[in-house]
């Protein structure tokens, strides 16, 4: 479990630096609503993450992986995520990227757990490649 932990952990560092970097860009770039370019910014995530975390964090085949369990997982640490991130940003207690900081840890804690568990289960007995 711990190999697969720090490798999940490299995957959300990945894809913080990519959602982060195109949350920066919507936003103080090309000047998209911080709420919308959230939007824009997790869609593209999440498409990596899945690649990344079925063959590298989990060496598992991403054909013989539930795509609709991972999608739904997904979509339950995403609302934790996006639900934090705009309570954080609309309350105007944190900027749109330490708001991201503060959502993704949340929803990424519950994505890892469900993950093992639902998605990649019978992956976890053994060691990634």
């Amino acid at each position: 479990m711990v190999q697969h932990l720090v490798r999940f952990l490299q995957v959300g560092g990945v894809a913080f630096a990519l959602d982060a970097g195109l949350l920066w860009f919507l936003v103080y770039q090309m000047g998209v609503p911080p709420i919308l370019a959230r939007g824009f910014s997790f869609v593209i995530t999440i498409a990596v993450t899945f690649v990344l975390n079925a063959r590298y964090t989990f060496a598992a085949s991403i054909k013989e992986s539930s795509k609709s369990r991972y999608i739904l997982i997904q979509c339950a640490g995403s609302a934790i995520n996006f639900a934090v991130y705009s309570a954080l940003v609309l309350a105007g207690l944190l900027g749109p990227l330490w708001a991201l900081v503060v959502g993704s840890f949340l929803g990424s804690a519950h994505n890892f757990l469900m993950m093992r568990r639902f998605v990649f289960a019978g992956a976890t007995d053994r060691p990634p490649a």
